[in-house]
């Protein structure tokens, strides 16, 4: 299907010049027919570009019309099936618009999708820093990808990179203006799309390199405050309207008033999906279990690859009893191209059930796991210490705790004293309780465990 490429932009010409180069070299028939960079009044060589293909059709504004209005005129001179909005200061591996076109076609009711990258919001993220800036690591950060899960459920998405058919676009309109040079007007066209039961998807294998706001930064605008007052007016818009002020809740972190507004919402909006998954968090916080499980379900069936509702079902699971029904659910949950803290979550819940269990074999390898994802590695290696331990293998257990300890994390100290009281070295014990009791003086087992090996030691 013919695509069109929409970039917005202002000033950053050598930016622009690279994000299209990364375009041109896109694989095969995924390569865009058409790139539309709309010039908001640059001053620099950014009018030139229409040089560097056929392809490339430079649209020049009198005036800067901000991100928002600078994608609005790219969407009206677009011809393409397909439309992708994106971010000049981008780079695109070589395989991200066959995979943005892959997971959007392959989904009737999938209103859009998006790359993971460097620098973006939500579970999008990728922490790998600025090694996509050249060719070499962009491919070598797409090798990685290959076996990744190739989507996952959101219910919002970054307007840094958006693929959309264009039909989609000419049924939900186009974005909001008001939105000014940028901020929320991502927010708001995505919960325009979720309102009409359309799904918006992360491409797991898809990856974009981002600069990060050179658009801000060249025009000296304060994103702090521009995020601010672009917030204020995004309330100003919902705040009305019973959806909106239930995403607003959630932004709020108020998820009571987020469940009150959705059950409002879902008169208003019958084809919003969020209004189950507003409802489940808010039953599971009240307790009532029966319509947090219910709701979790019928959720999943209008976006069964959200990895956040599979961890909390898995929870509810977990609740009613059934912790087998949990730990699949929790596996689904892998499946559906999850970001580094979600698959730190689901892994540390596997790996505690096992633990518990006393599978500590089954919890080594899940922590084993986790400690690999370089989130929060010192309490990983605490674990894994706990389950050498646990299997028997105390010196390979101090090792692991004298890597956690080493790391800064208070209770490993404590634990690798427990070990050096099985081997027999209780000078070396009191040292550990006592340097646990130093990091965390309100530890009862700590200090309980430094009073009676500095009893044993006295003797």
């Amino acid at each position: 299907m013919h695509c069109s490429v929409v970039i917005p932009c202002f000033n950053g010409a050598d930016l622009t010049r690279a994000c299209i180069a990364s375009l041109l070299a896109q694989d095969g028939d995924a390569a865009p027919t058409e790139i539309l960079l709309v010039d908001n009044g640059s001053t620099d060589a950014t009018p030139t570009l229409g040089e560097l293909s056929p392809r490339v059709r430079v649209l020049r504004q009198g005036r800067n019309l901000g991100f928002a209005g600078g994608v609005n005129a790219g969407l009206r001179a677009a011809r393409g099936e397909l439309v992708l909005v994106l971010n000049n200061d981008t780079q695109a591996a070589t395989n991200m618009l066959r995979e943005l076109r892959d997971a959007l076609l392959g989904h009737a009711r999938m209103g859009a999708v998006a790359p993971v990258s460097n620098h973006v919001k939500g579970h999008a993220s990728l922490p790998v820093g600025d090694r996509g800036r050249d060719a070499a690591g962009r491919a070598a950060i797409r090798d990685a990808l290959a076996k990744a899960p190739a989507l996952q459920d959101a219910t919002t998405l970054a307007g840094l990179c958006l693929l959309m058919r264009r039909r989609t676009v000419d049924a939900i309109g186009l974005f909001d203006e008001r939105f000014g040079h940028g901020n929320f007007e991502d927010d708001d066209f995505c919960l325009r799309l979720r309102l009409h039961g359309l799904r918006l998807g992360i491409a797991g294998r898809a990856f974009l390199h981002h600069e990060g706001h050179a658009t801000f930064k060249s025009m000296g605008l304060d994103l702090k405050q521009e995020i601010h007052k672009r917030l204020a007016q995004f309330r100003a818009k919902w705040q009305a309207d019973p959806a909106g002020r239930a995403h607003l809740a959630a932004l709020d972190d108020d998820a009571s008033a987020a469940a009150a507004a959705a059950r409002d919402a879902a008169a208003v909006w019958p084809l919003w999906p969020d209004v189950d998954w507003h409802l489940a968090i808010g039953a599971l916080l009240r307790g009532d279990v029966a319509e947090g499980f219910a709701r979790l379900q019928c959720f999943l069936r209008q976006c069964p690859l959200h990895a956040d509702a599979r961890i909390l079902l898995a929870q509810a699971h977990g609740l009613r009893g059934d912790h087998e029904a949990g730990d699949l659910e929790l596996l689904r949950a892998l499946d559906c191209a999850p970001s580094r803290p979600q698959q730190a979550r689901i892994l540390r819940r596997l790996g505690e059930r096992s633990y518990r269990d006393g599978r500590f074999a089954d919890a080594r390898m899940q922590f084993g796991a986790l400690a690999e994802l370089g989130v929060d590695q010192a309490d990983a290696h605490n674990w894994i210490g706990l389950c050498e331990l646990g299997a028997g293998e105390v010196d390979a257990a101090a090792e692991w705790f004298t890597r956690a300890a080493t790391n800064g994390l208070a209770v490993a100290n404590t634990n690798l004293g427990v070990c050096r009281t099985k081997q027999g070295r209780m000078a070396e014990a009191r040292d550990c309780f006592t340097r646990a009791v130093e990091l965390d003086p309100h530890d009862p087992i700590a200090r309980a465990n430094l009073a009676a090996c500095s009893q044993l030691v006295a003797r």
